[in-house]
């Protein structure tokens, strides 16, 4: 193989090779920038559970408070029973596992939405412990509350105060934004699990609609092994039975669309559509090069070139095209995946995982999780596209390699 003669040639009928350098680079860009996508989405989906420290959610929808008085259960978070969330936490492949008890409360004076919380578990939302903007978090055993920021401003909080809630009274330890961290399970006022779950247990309403004991819980955020989280959500469902509500990152690239809940699919097949329009157009481009050179091979045969001789050549050419096909088709697709980068794309979240009653002002909105689409290509996506774009080139010259063996110099010299 002669490398001087290779880069000689390609320059020469340079048309030829810029026709099949962009055209390869232009599907490996597709291909990239399908498969960055499309990883962008599905990991954009899972970015609410993510903030949130979980991978799954569990909650048990239910019958509608017959009475909006003191506290009460939301209507899509009732009672997990405490022997259902043993069995839970007994499955396999459950890396991290938290609670929480979320109650309305219905005081004479104001609607609060109280969230019972384990501090100490980075699981759930003990998570809120980063957002803090004033005081310090909560701490087992006394009898404190951390305010949300936009509740303590509309009711004038302050770290210190005392605030009273269902008819018992908290100290104000902090003061927390939660818009900051997450969008699930957003409370006006966050309680050591134990105090709320002693004040879901003495409320009528919600012994009325759904028995309570101490131990109970009515969320639960678990932590799972990335590659068992659909077996695990069908595990749980069979715990719960067929009023569990079981959210997913899968659950919010449903929410996404159609199109993106098939991100995957829908890659493949494109990539796969890209990837056979280049090949046809690489191959149309290096066989018409080939019988423009036709008398060319001749000649070199003549002149004590083998067939092997002329083949290899030729396939260094069409790989040497190719691989920069590939470079260029690469260096297009981080462009690409930089404009993409800023484009925001908003996640709803299912007003049953963060309830707030429909009856008051901004209740039955809907809810997002803005970000900002993580389009990142990865050094494996990369290097397998270098890797297939030179594979296409020996596939193709290797292609023309039987005609390259039937011209004959005979055949060739006789017209000139």
């Amino acid at each position: 193989m002669n490398f001087e003669y290779m880069v000689k040639e390609l320059y020469f009928r340079k048309r030829r090779t810029l026709t099949a350098i962009f055209s390869l680079a232009l599907g490996i860009c597709i291909l990239i920038t399908i498969n960055a996508l499309s990883s962008a989405y599905t990991e954009a989906a899972r970015m609410p559970l993510k903030e949130i420290g979980a991978d799954i959610t569990v909650q048990r929808a239910g019958n509608v408070p017959e009475n909006l008085v003191g506290p009460v259960f939301a209507c899509s978070a009732v009672t997990i029973k405490s022997d259902e969330i043993k069995q839970i936490r007994h499955l396999q492949g459950i890396q991290g596992f938290g609670q929480a008890l979320l109650l309305w409360v219905f005081d004479a004076d104001r609607f609060t939405i109280v969230l019972g919380i384990d501090p100490e578990n980075p699981v759930g939302p003990g998570i809120l412990r980063t957002q803090m903007t004033q005081g310090i978090f909560l701490e087992k055993g006394k009898n404190q509350a951390l305010a949300e920021v936009s509740y303590a401003k509309n009711y004038n909080i302050q770290t210190g105060d005392n605030v009273t809630v269902g008819g018992n009274t908290y100290q104000i330890s902090g003061i927390v934004d939660a818009s900051k961290a997450t969008k699930i399970a957003v409370a006006n006022i966050y309680l050591d699990m134990d105090d709320a779950q002693k004040m879901a247990k003495e409320s009528k309403q919600v012994q009325n609609v759904s028995p309570f004991e101490s131990e109970d819980a009515n969320l639960l955020f678990i932590k799972a092994n990335p590659k068992q989280i659909d077996a695990l959500a069908r595990s749980i469902k069979d715990i719960i039975g067929e009023k569990a509500s079981i959210t997913t990152p899968a659950s919010f690239l449903k929410h996404l669309g159609s199109l993106f809940s098939l991100s995957d699919k829908f890659s493949l097949a494109t990539s796969l559509m890209a990837l056979v329009i280049t090949v046809l157009i690489v191959l149309k481009t290096m066989a018409g090069n080939l019988a423009e050179r036709a008398n060319e091979i001749g000649i070199l045969k003549a002149v004590g070139w083998s067939n092997k001789n002329v083949v290899s050549q030729l396939l260094g050419e069409s790989t040497l095209q190719c691989l920069a096909g590939g470079i260029l088709g690469l260096i297009f697709a981080l462009i690409a995946a930089f404009l993409l980068g800023h484009m925001q794309v908003n996640i709803p979240i299912p007003w049953e995982m963060s309830p707030t009653p429909h009856f008051l002002p901004g209740g039955g909105d809907p809810v997002f999780k803005t970000l900002q689409l993580p389009v990142t290509i990865s050094w494996r996506l990369a290097a397998f596209s270098i890797i297939l774009s030179t594979a296409i080139g020996a596939a193709t010259g290797g292609l023309l390699s039987r005609h390259i063996a039937r011209i004959k110099p005979s055949e060739v010299l006789k017209n000139e």
